[in-house]
């Protein structure tokens, strides 16, 4: 199969990059680094599987996490490890500058936001994170925020979005920032879906018809999310994708189901990947790494997929996404 744009819609290596101090150029695996488990994201791993779009999610939590100086020093740690790159990596904002950086053989870099606690208290910060050129933001994580409620059940106080929520989505949407509503609830999918003037996606996940869990999408939402012109990344978590026990036995053909399903569902035009790489855990057989990428696709082949619909799912759906 010729080359082609292998795009990843969500990873993390600020999880380990920032806070652990791992180089994004590393050539060895630091101790501290690798205590925690999960995969490392590295140029070099990045290079190996043809990758030519990586995101980069800031994850906030609560408290001085969530602060807006926290933010940015992410993104700081971000350009940092772009610069020493020397020019393999380079950050973009569009999909116009994706397609332009992959063309002359570098990596392109998107900036996400994945949390979204503190919104509600500084109207000022979507601003200054669409200045900073993010271009996806969750609202919620595992717990909810005071913007929306997140798909565990533990707690839920706003009935889907707050009032602030629903502001809080058109701005970003006037501001060019994609909503991304993996990790909320149903009722959150439907209003940010309904209130949005722009693509909404889902950059990591599965699909619920092939794994129920409350973190999956359902049929419904995923046809939501793509009317508004936005896209499914499907996840390469174990949970997601396999209902036995932590997911033990999934694989890349588990991958596949639900990336058939999504697809059957609302296109191969709308369909991704969105890895989670880099968050504290263990992956599937087969999807262990950036060097598994070119196997997704001789995946999608065998399952009998078109070259342009593979093309698409593994990047430039994306790129088209991302916009102009």
């Amino acid at each position: 199969m010729g080359r082609m744009l292998f795009a990843d819609m969500h990873s993390h290596f600020l999880l380990k990059g920032h806070y652990l101090g791992q180089s994004f150029t590393d050539t060895q695996e630091h101790q501290r680094v690798k205590s925690i488990g999960g995969i490392n994201l590295t140029l070099r791993e990045a290079i190996a599987g043809n990758v030519g779009c990586m995101t980069f999610a800031a994850y906030t939590a609560f408290g001085r996490f969530s602060s807006m100086s926290a933010i940015m020093e992410q993104y700081d740690t971000v350009e940092r490890n772009v610069a020493a790159t020397c020019g393999q990596v380079v950050l973009a904002k569009t999909g116009a500058q994706v397609k332009e950086i992959v063309d002359s053989g570098k990596i392109a870099g998107i900036l996400a936001l994945e949390g979204g606690y503190n919104f509600h208290k500084d109207p000022s910060i979507l601003p200054d994170l669409a200045h900073r050129g993010v271009r996806l933001v969750t609202l919620a994580h595992f717990i909810s925020t005071a913007l929306a409620d997140a798909s565990t059940r533990i707690y839920r106080p706003n009935n889907g979005l707050s009032k602030a929520g629903i502001e809080v989505v058109k701005q970003m949407c006037a501001l060019k920032i994609m909503p991304d509503v993996a990790h909320l609830s149903d009722k959150a999918i439907e209003q940010v879906t309904a209130n949005a003037e722009g693509p909404v996606v889902s950059s990591h996940t599965g699909m619920s018809r092939i794994r129920k869990c409350a973190r999956n999408l359902s049929d419904d939402m995923a046809k939501r999310i793509v009317a508004t012109g936005g896209m499914i990344g499907i996840i390469w978590l174990p949970y997601n994708l396999s209902a036995t026990p932590l997911g033990y036995d999934a694989s890349l053909e588990h991958w596949l189901d639900h990336c058939c399903h999504a697809a059957s569902l609302v296109g191969a035009a709308n369909v991704g990947i969105g890895t989670d790489l880099g968050a504290p855990g263990w992956f599937a057989k087969g999807l262990r790494g950036y060097s598994d990428f070119p196997a997704l696709a001789e995946g999608l082949a065998r399952r009998g997929f078109s070259a342009p619909e593979i093309a698409g799912i593994m990047g430039q759906n994306y790129v088209r996404t991302l916009g102009a």
